[in-house]
C-alpha cells in the first residue's frame, strides 16, 4: 500500500486492531509472484480486507471461504447483495467540491474523471451532474477508464478537453493525481490557475497538495476512518459469518482551500508564489519579511502589490493560515493545548492565547468545549 489513502486506511485498520486483539498484515497484491490462492494458504487469514480502490480485486474465488470485506470496492461488487462493503461518502464529496467551486463565481464547470468502472469516479461525476443541473450551469465531463493509471495517456486525451472549456471554468477531478496533471498541463499551455480555472481534487495529502503549484483545494475523505470501519465490520463478520450483509460508508471530513480556488486579483507570479510560500511555511516560523524577500522588491513595493492582489497585508496572510492549523488541532481530541502555539508557528503560548481570545472572543479551551460535537465527526484521528 504506497498511496497516501491507502497509508491512512491501513493506519485506521491497525488502530481498530489494537482494540479488538487482532493482528493485520499488510499484502501488496500487485508486487507478488505467487498466485493468492499460495499467499492464502500460507497466511490462513481469519478475515481479509481487500482496499478495491485500484479497481484490481473484482476476482475474489482466491479467498475461498475467508470472511471478507471490501473497501472502496468496484461498482460491480458495491452492487452485489452478498459482499460486506465499506464505501466513501460520494456524494457529500461532491457537494463540498461543487460549494468551493460555485464560490468563485464560475459560470461553466466540469469534471474529469473515469467511467462507471471505477465506482468512487462515477459516483463522484453522478452528484456533480445531478447538482449542477440543479443549478442550472452549464458544464462538461471527461471520463475515460483507459487513462486509469497512464498518466501520459491521462494527460493525452486531457489536454483537448481542457483547451475547448469555456473561461474561466470551476473544474472537478475526480482525485488530487487527476488534479496534478490538470495542472502540469495548464501550466505547459499558459492557462492561468486561479483565474482561467480553478480546480478541486480529493484525498488532500499535504505532501502532494501544498507541494504542487499552485497548491491544490482538495476533500479530506476520512481514510483513517475508513480503515477503522472496515476492520469493526470484518471483526464481526469473523466472530458471525452468518450474518446479514452490511454496506458501511465513511464521509469526508471537509474540504482545504487553497490557491488552486483562491479568487485572487493579480496576473502576478510573484503574489501567486508568495501565497504558496505562506502556505507551505506559515507554521514553520515564516516572517513577512521571507515574503518580502520573495518578491524581490522593495518591502513597500511587495506589501502594495500583495494587497491589491488579496486585500490582505502580508503578515495578515500568514497569521490567518496559522489560525486555520489551530482550528484543525484545537479538532483534535487527542492534542493538548500548550503545544499548539509552536506547532503553528508562534514562540509563545501566551501570545497565541492573547491573539486567539481577540479573534474568537474566547479561550482556545472555550472553543473546543462548544466544538466538541464537530470536532469528534471532523477529526481524523476519533
Amino acid at each position: 500500500m504506497l498511496s497516501g489513502s491507502r497509508v491512512h486506511k491501513l493506519a485506521g485498520a491497525r488502530e481498530a486492531c489494537s482494540h479488538l486483539g487482532y493482528h493485520i498484515e499488510e499484502i501488496e497484491t500487485s508486487r507478488i509472484e505467487d498466485p493468492i490462492e499460495r499467499v492464502i494458504r500460507y497466511w490462513a487469514p481469519a478475515g481479509c480486507i481487500l482496499d478495491d480502490s485500484g479497481n484490481n480485486m473484482s476476482d475474489t474465488s482466491a479467498y475461498a471461504d475467508v470472511p471478507l470485506v471490501h473497501l472502496d470496492p468496484s461498482e460491480s461488487v458495491l452492487s452485489s447483495p452478498h459482499a460486506f462493503t465499506v464505501s466513501s461518502d460520494n456524494r457529500q464529496i461532491a457537494d463540498l467540491a461543487v460549494a468551493e467551486l460555485a464560490k468563485t463565481g464560475c459560470k461553466h464547470f466540469a469534471f474529469l474523471g473515469w467511467d462507471k468502472h471505477i465506482a468512487w469516479s462515477y459516483r463522484r461525476e453522478e452528484r456533480v451532474c445531478e447538482l449542477l443541473k440543479r443549478m442550472n450551469r452549464p458544464f462538461s465531463v471527461m471520463n475515460d477508464t483507459s487513462t486509469f493509471y497512464n498518466k501520459t495517456m491521462l494527460a493525452t486525451r486531457s489536454r483537448p478537453f481542457l483547451a475547448e472549456l469555456p473561461r474561466p471554468c470551476g473544474i472537478f477531478a475526480a482525485n488530487d493525481d487527476f488534479a496534478a496533471t490538470v495542472l502540469d498541463i495548464c501550466t505547459t499551455d499558459g492557462i492561468r490557475i486561479p483565474g482561467d480555472m480553478f480546480i478541486v481534487g480529493v484525498d488532500d495529502d499535504p505532501v502532494v497538495c501544498d507541494n504542487l503549484r499552485p497548491s491544490l483545494s482538495s476533500v479530506r475523505p476520512g481514510f483513517v476512518n475508513a480503515g477503522r470501519i472496515a476492520m469493526s465490520l470484518l471483526a464481526k463478520l469473523i466472530d458471525n459469518p452468518r450474518m446479514p450483509v452490511e454496506k458501511k460508508v465513511y464521509h469526508p471530513l471537509g474540504l482545504t482551500s487553497r490557491l488552486s480556488t483562491r479568487l485572487v486579483n493579480a496576473q502576478s507570479k510573484r503574489v501567486l508564489s508568495a501565497l504558496d510560500l505562506i502556505r507551505r511555511e506559515a507554521c514553520n516560523g515564516l516572517k513577512a519579511s521571507d515574503v518580502v524577500m520573495s518578491f524581490g522588491t522593495s518591502e513597500r513595493q511587495a506589501e502594495i502589490e500583495f494587497k491589491n492582489a488579496t486585500g490582505k497585508r502580508i503578515t495578515q496572510e500568514i497569521t490567518d493560515v496559522r489560525f486555520e492549523h489551530v482550528i484543525e488541532l484545537l479538532k483534535r481530541p487527542s492534542q493538548t493545548i500548550a503545544p499548539i502555539a509552536n506547532l503553528c508557528g508562534w514562540d509563545s503560548d501566551i501570545y497565541l492565547k492573547r491573539l486567539f481570545k481577540q479573534r474568537f472572543g474566547m479561550s482556545m479551551r472555550e472553543w473546543r468545549r462548544l466544538n466538541q460535537g464537530s470536532a469528534n465527526a471532523s477529526d481524523p484521528d476519533t
